[in-house]
């Protein structure tokens, strides 16, 4: 079997021959010096087996001019109600090349092009909290989420509507997979009060869920930090694959496997904050070998980092992890 069916079959919990690999190579400098080190992103992608290839849709907010850190101009909460979106239908959307300096983006266009006949392809999407920010600032939405709630209700379920459109966009160009990025979390607990979470971002953000899976493409929630009091709700949504799992941030990967391994695919296992940069040697070896034992047994597991791969990590310390996690993924 080839990548693309791997991973589909590992989603519907088919029998395959080892755990699918994935690899955030998205951080520019980290890139440079992987290529400067080892070789191409292609050629790590090649050599260590990786299955997934992921692109990405720029944020919501295009409106005026970026300034000098990239971003849009904001708009206050009152303003919103009368804003109207651009075509989510539009090229544009899928065929971004304009990134952050330090991100090393690739378009859907792109990645379908060069990876589409083998690898699956997973697109990155900004879900409720992250896709509002871009048009209100990350405080702003923060604080109008508690603040104004039926403000904030009214435009969150405008831009779920729209994003569900952008998602089919996607799909219909090519896409296996929708990745809706939403960090509700921090270290140990929730950033946002559990009913904020529930009566505002939930109800939206099914509506996009179900779009994804109404197209017969996977769907799949990236939340970074500690989310262990809402993880019923994620499962509510009808979410298939959960990224990353963070430990380093106080989720338990066992109880999630014990509780939840029947519905969610752990998509991560590879702590970037923490393990992956603090450990050397053997016991980092140790630290991968446990992850196996815990997420691999019964299917259900995608082996990833929990972000992408940052530049004070060495090509050569990555490497030796993807080798053994090649070592320890056949079933």
């Amino acid at each position: 079997m080839n990548s693309k069916e791997r991973v589909q079959k590992a989603i519907r919990r088919e029998p395959i021959d080892r755990v699918p690999l994935d690899c955030w190579l998205h951080e520019a400098r980290f890139c440079k010096k992987l290529n400067d080190d080892y070789g191409s992103v292609d050629k790590f992608m090649d050599e260590f087996n990786i299955d997934i290839a992921s692109s990405f849709v720029p944020f919501p907010n295009q409106f005026g001019e970026k300034d000098e850190k990239f971003h849009h101009p904001h708009f206050e909460i009152e303003a919103l109600a009368d804003l109207k979106f651009e075509d989510p239908r539009d090229p544009k959307w899928r065929n971004e090349t304009h990134w952050h300096p330090v991100f090393r983006g690739v378009n859907p266009t792109e990645a379908l092009e060069k990876y589409g006949d083998d690898r699956f392809i997973a697109t990155h999407v900004w879900g409720m909290v992250e896709g509002t920010s871009s048009f209100l600032g990350i405080e702003n939405c923060w604080l109008n989420l508690s603040a104004e709630p039926e403000l904030m209700g009214a435009w969150l379920n405008r831009y779920a509507h729209w994003l569900a459109d952008l998602c089919e966009a996607c799909i219909d160009q090519g896409a296996d997979m929708i990745r809706i990025s939403d960090d509700w979390g921090q270290n140990g607990v929730e950033l946002f009060p559990p009913d904020v979470i529930r009566d505002l971002l939930m109800p939206n953000l099914k509506i996009v869920v179900e779009r994804i899976r109404s197209k017969g493409a996977v769907a799949a929630i990236h939340s970074d930090g500690y989310i262990m009091n809402i993880m019923d709700e994620i499962v509510g949504l009808g979410v298939q694959v959960l990224h990353p799992c963070q430990e380093s941030a106080g989720m338990d990967q066992a109880l999630i496997k014990e509780k939840y391994g029947d519905d969610l695919i752990i998509h991560g296992g590879l702590d970037v904050m923490e393990h992956l940069l603090l450990l050397e040697g053997e016991a980092l070896e140790k630290y991968i070998r446990r992850q196996f034992e815990i997420c691999k047994p019964g299917g259900g597991f995608i082996y990833n980092g929990t972000h992408i791969i940052q530049p004070d990590i060495s090509p050569a310390k990555l490497c030796q992890v993807y080798r053994l996690a090649n070592e320890l993924a056949p079933y």
